[in-house]
């Protein structure tokens, strides 16, 4: 099955914070990928700018949008510490045949 949705997840630490992002990364990681319908989670980081990331494949938006009501909960919070709102959006995916 292919993923028919993306979830981008970005934020800003600041410069220097490689340890506070690995902390997120090592916490919401695993449970995203524990989700029914995740089909790829990634945490993608510029340590130099500080700023970073998640982007996650999911089968499917319903699948998606539940998991975020058990993700949410433990995300926003580990997010506390970044500069501003983080950024979060859920995209369509197209399959280009070809």
């Amino acid at each position: 099955m292919s993923a028919t949705n993306i979830r981008l997840v970005q934020f800003s630490l600041g410069p220097d914070k490689q340890s506070e992002a690995r902390a997120i990364a090592e916490k919401v990681v695993p449970l995203i990928r524990a989700q029914k319908g995740c089909e790829r989670c990634e945490f993608y980081a510029d340590d130099q700018a500080g700023d970073y990331g998640l982007v996650v494949l999911w089968a499917s938006k319903q699948e998606a949008d539940t998991a975020a009501a058990v993700i949410g909960p433990v995300l926003m919070p580990a997010l506390a510490a970044a500069k501003g709102a983080p950024n979060i959006r859920l995209f369509d995916v197209y399959e280009l045949k070809q």
